[in-house]
């Protein structure tokens, strides 16, 4: 059996390694994603006017009469004084061919009490300038910036091999014999040596100390890239997790998901009605709209600074009834357990302790996939080396 682990561990830490050692290093500077932005692109963010904040549904508005080959999908509406709106904006159809428009998917930095543009990026855009280096690392550490959702998935495929090896390597480093306690105290140490040496004990001591780190995130890897497919499905089997609204919406006929008739206004004034009615005291910070599936999202909080995550409303794009709720704390097990995956995975559940950890643990997941493929390598040399002292 031990064998079959050997193998099991070998081959999964080699088709996952160059994913794990790029998502490392990207998950290491996107723990401090908002704040890097902010650093290296202060013109985007810092809004210079005084006085009272426009509506978001003004802001809105203003944009789209700039822009009228565009529409706003999604808005992040500051409650800091000084500090701009965000608005993303992608391309209408054209209605002569049924096609988007040859506009590129745009984000905007408005001030929120002026409404003057303080400055524009292109969402995605490759690679190292100021303005694309932070959405670029975005993109990239998700879904390797591959079209539609071929990276995500591949992704999350990449996670689920990486969960299953996280057990089969704490296995591999349980020693045969004993003293058990004795023996095995000596995979926790790095003793150092020629490289070989220093790099066995780092791959192997480096994953067992960082392993009850490295499996959260790991799991937190497989609910944000494949939450309906593999993640929801496989809590519900120990505490229920309700479909969520783009679920939902997703399974009902076209036909059946309405106009759009609300906007961005009417959606926020109703959201925070209703988050009056639920007790919820953070102010709206994000404000989107699925235009495939006719409904506004509202959330709660900046930056999913809450422990146990980030709430959200959801109202029907045409009549503006709820359609459904995630409120931080509230549902089953499975639910809050689900909602807890992404301020674990990017280490806000614990505060700046928590990013800071994430960006070590980043470059960890960095050495540990290298010095993987490196003690795989020498061993291929020797084995090689072997045959042909064999064969001479």
């Amino acid at each position: 059996m031990r064998q079959l682990y050997v193998l099991l561990h070998r081959y999964l830490g080699l088709i996952t390694a160059l994913f794990l050692a790029l998502a490392g290093l990207t998950g290491s500077v996107l723990a401090f994603h908002h704040e890097l932005d902010e650093w290296l692109n202060p013109s985007f963010y810092e809004a210079p006017a005084v006085g009272e904040r426009q509506q978001p549904g003004v802001l809105v508005d203003k944009l789209q009469a700039e822009h009228p080959r565009l529409q706003v999908w999604y808005m992040e509406y500051p409650n800091e004084p000084n500090h701009a709106a965000l608005l993303a904006m992608v391309p209408r159809n054209d209605p002569a061919s049924g096609e988007p428009y040859a506009e590129k998917n745009t984000v905007f930095y408005l001030d929120p009490v002026s409404g003057l543009t303080l400055g524009q990026r292109y969402w995605g855009e490759c690679c190292f300038s100021r303005e694309n280096f932070m959405p670029f690392m975005l993109e990239l550490h998700y879904s390797l910036t591959l079209p539609g959702n071929w990276g995500i998935l591949l992704m999350g495929v990449v996670a689920i091999m990486w969960v299953i090896d996280c057990f089969i390597a704490v296995l591999l480093t349980l020693p045969r014999g004993r003293p058990f306690w004795g023996k095995w105290a000596k995979a926790w140490k790095i003793k150092g040596g020629h490289a070989y040496r220093l790099n066995m004990d780092i791959h192997r001591a480096g994953g067992l100390w960082l392993w009850l780190l490295l499996l959260p995130i790991a799991i937190s890897s497989v609910a944000m890239n494949l939450p309906a497919q593999v993640f929801k499905p496989a809590v519900s089997l120990l505490s229920p997790v309700e479909p969520s609204v783009y679920e939902a919406r997703g399974a009902l006929p076209k036909e059946q998901l309405g106009a759009t008739q609300l906007n961005y206004q009417q959606a926020y004034q109703l959201a925070q009605q209703e988050g009056r009615r639920l007790g919820l005291t953070a102010p709206i910070g994000e404000l989107y709209y699925s235009f495939e599936y006719n409904f506004y999202g509202a959330g709660f909080g900046q930056h999913d600074t809450d422990a146990q995550g980030k709430s959200w409303l959801f109202f029907h794009g045409t009549d503006g009834h709820l359609l459904g709720k995630e409120i931080a704390g509230q549902g089953s097990l499975g639910e809050r357990f689900y909602r807890l995956q992404l301020p674990i995975h990017g280490g806000r559940i614990i505060g700046m302790t928590g990013q800071v950890l994430i960006a070590v643990l980043g470059v960890m997941i960095a050495v540990l996939s290298l010095t993987g493929v490196y003690i795989w390598w020498r061993k291929l040399q020797a084995r090689r080396s072997g045959k042909v002292r064999r064969a001479g």
